[in-house]
C-alpha cells in the first residue's frame, strides 16, 4: 500500500550542514543503526522528491536526502562558488558517516559519481540513475553558454508559475508518472532558483568513470523515451571500470525510479543487499 507524501514525511526529521558557507538541508529517515545511504536529486527536483525511494528503504538504511544548493530549503549559491559535491561532502562529514552508499539521479548522479571519484574510498557503493553521460561530454563535462542560459529561462519560468499550471505541465510532460509523485514535483520546481543552471558542469564522465573505485551500478532507461544514456555510452562505462554494472529497466525514460518504481527498486535492493541484523 502506497502512503500519501505527508504521511510518510512527517517522520523524517531535518537540520541544515554548512558546506563553505552554503546552507544545505536534509532530510533523514529511516534507522540510525543502519548503514548511511545519501540520495541526491535532480535538477529542479528536491530531497523530498525521493519519499517513495526513502520509504521503500527505511528500513534497511539510514537514508538521508539533501536538497542540493539553489533548490528546496538550502541556500542560494552562485555558479563560481565550490562544485555540488561540496555538498554532499559536507553532509557525510557533518553527519559522521563512514563510507555511505549514495543513489543520484541525472545530475544528481553526476554528482555522486563526481564524489566517489574525488574521495577514494569515500563511498562503498553507487546507484546513478540516467546520469548525463553522452558521447559528446566523455571528455569535457561542460555545456554551452546558450544551453546554460536556455536552462537558467526554465527554471524562471518554473519557479515562478502557480501549483495549477505546474499541475497542468506535470501531467503534460509526465503523464505515465503515479499521481503521488506530482505534488513534491510541483513543490520543487516552484523552489529552484536560477543560479542551479550555473551547477551544470563538471569534468568529462570518462575520467570520473576511470575514478570511481567501489562497486557501481548504472541505471538507464529507453532513449526513445528520454533517456540520456544510450547503449553505446553503457558499454563504454562499463569497459573503462570493471567495477560497474549497468542494467536498462525497459519502458522508462530518464525518471526511472518514477516510471517503473517496483522495478526500479528491485535491481536497487538486488545491488545494495539488505543489511544483517
Amino acid at each position: 500500500m502506497i502512503s500519501e507524501p505527508s504521511e510518510v514525511m512527517a517522520e523524517w526529521q531535518e537540520c541544515d550542514v554548512d558546506a563553505d558557507g552554503v546552507a544545505i538541508h536534509v532530510y533523514r529517515a529511516g534507522r540510525p543503526d543502519r548503514p548511511p545511504l545519501v540520495l541526491a536529486h535532480g535538477l529542479s527536483d528536491s530531497g523530498r522528491c525521493w519519499w517513495r525511494v526513502a520509504q521503500a528503504l527505511a528500513d534497511d538504511f539510514d537514508v538521508v536526502m539533501i536538497d542540493a544548493r539553489n533548490h528546496g530549503q538550502s541556500g542560494t549559491a552562485p555558479g563560481e562558488g565550490p562544485p555540488p559535491t561540496a555538498d554532499v561532502a559536507a553532509v557525510v562529514e557533518q553527519l559522521g558517516f563512514d563510507r555511505p552508499a549514495l543513489i543520484g539521479h541525472s545530475v544528481g548522479a553526476r554528482t555522486a559519481a563526481d564524489y566517489a571519484a574525488g574521495h577514494p574510498g569515500g563511498a562503498s557503493r553507487l546507484v546513478l540513475i540516467d546520469p548525463p553521460w553522452t558521447a559528446l561530454q566523455e571528455s569535457d563535462g561542460g555545456i554551452a553558454d546558450s544551453r546554460r542560459d536556455a536552462v537558467r529561462s526554465w527554471l524562471v519560468s518554473c519557479s515562478s508559475a502557480t501549483a495549477t499550471e505546474l499541475r497542468a505541465l506535470a501531467h503534460e510532460q509526465h503523464p505515465t508518472w503515479p499521481p503521488e509523485e506530482y505534488p513534491t514535483w510541483i513543490e520543487s520546481n516552484q523552489q529552484v532558483r536560477a543560479e542551479a543552471a550555473d551547477t551544470m558542469v563538471g569534468s568529462g564522465w570518462g575520467e570520473t568513470v576511470a575514478a570511481i573505485d567501489c562497486p557501481s551500478l548504472l541505471v538507464r532507461g529507453d532513449v526513445d523515451s528520454g533517456g540520456m544514456v544510450t547503449d553505446d555510452v553503457a558499454r563504454r562505462v562499463t569497459a573503462m571500470n570493471s567495477a560497474i554494472t549497468a542494467v536498462r529497466i525497459a519502458g522508462a525514460g530518464h525518471n526511472i525510479h518514477r516510471e517503473q518504481f517496483d522495478r526500479f527498486m528491485e535491481a536497487t535492493r538486488n545491488f545494495l543487499g539488505r543489511p544483517v541484523s
